[in-house]
């Protein structure tokens, strides 16, 4: 936790406005890497349905049957 408790004293210095640009630019973060992850997901998609002959499917076929 020592990173978290020097962005904490870090902030404590600084004026609202410079605190608001530390806030807004960790929100991009936050979106940056949830973008990335979604990326990645996709590609794992894509590369688990690769080669799979392409078929249509009816709502009934997608249904489990017990």
């Amino acid at each position: 936790m020592a990173v978290k408790q020097e962005i904490l004293a870090l902030l404590e210095q600084m004026p609202e406005p410079l605190q608001k640009e530390v806030a807004d630019f960790a929100r991009f973060l936050l979106e940056k890497k949830r973008g990335e992850e979604l990326a990645w997901q996709a590609l794992s998609l894509a590369q688990a349905i690769r080669g799979l002959p392409e078929e249509d499917y009816t709502e009934e076929d997608l249904k489990e049957r017990w």
